[in-house]
């Protein structure tokens, strides 16, 4: 399983200003590093939830585990643990041999992932909570120290149904860096990003929320 670290720090705006955060990051240099993906994720927690609490209760240090794909490519799907403490992260990524059809995807998905020696060597008991879909540009600072991302038309849907789709009414810009780059990006923020304020943003808590607020959570 691939291991790195990295800092990673949120920016939000409403659904309509994705073109406000890309002219942020033209007028400081940034450059398209490829083309946009779809980026769709799948997230387990415990029966009780636990990892969502660690976030909204802001423990320093948290878990999440979740599977992810990209532009609907079902052969090459990763599981990913992502471990966080304040603005650090670390992540673990293995690619898995699950390679179903799209039709099939979520009817298969449980039980592959109750199957899977590896997946379950935890000392945790998983389940399926729900998924979440987005379009992210990836971009990177003409000195190649920082990366950044900016996520657009997010929605969710509920582990019932991946065909029910809630929509969430955020954008958002990441930073993301090396842990040696932090005064660089302090200095490059302070020069120019006054106008932004980072923000604590949990994909997943959001849309566990929005779920439940609209009666699709157990």
């Amino acid at each position: 399983m691939k291991t790195d670290s990295r800092v990673e720090r949120k920016f939000i705006v409403g659904t309509n200003n994705y073109e406000f955060f890309e002219k942020f990051l033209k007028f400081n240099s940034f450059k398209k590093a490829y083309e946009n993906r779809e980026v769709s994720s799948v997230y387990f927690d415990t029966l009780n939830y636990d990892f969502l609490r660690a976030n909204i209760d802001g423990i320093g240090f948290r878990k999440k585990y979740r599977i992810r794909w990209y532009n609907n490519d079902y052969k090459n799907i990763f599981f990913e643990e992502k471990s966080k403490k304040n603005f650090l992260v670390f992540k673990k990524v293995k690619k898995i041999n699950f390679s179903f059809s799209k039709e099939k995807f979520s009817e298969n998905l449980n039980d592959f992932f109750l199957s899977d020696k590896d997946l379950n060597s935890k000392d945790y008991n998983l389940q399926i909570v729900l998924k979440t879909n987005y379009n992210r540009g990836y971009w990177l600072s003409n000195d190649k120290k920082i990366r950044a991302t900016i996520d657009k038309n997010l929605n969710t849907s509920p582990h019932s149904s991946f065909n029910k789709i809630i929509k969430l009414p955020e954008t958002i810009l990441e930073f993301k860096y090396l842990p040696e780059h932090e005064n660089y990006f302090r200095f490059f923020f302070k020069r120019f990003g006054s106008g932004l304020r980072a923000v604590k943003y949990s994909k997943y808590v959001k849309s566990f929320f929005e779920l439940n607020n609209s009666g699709f959570v157990n």
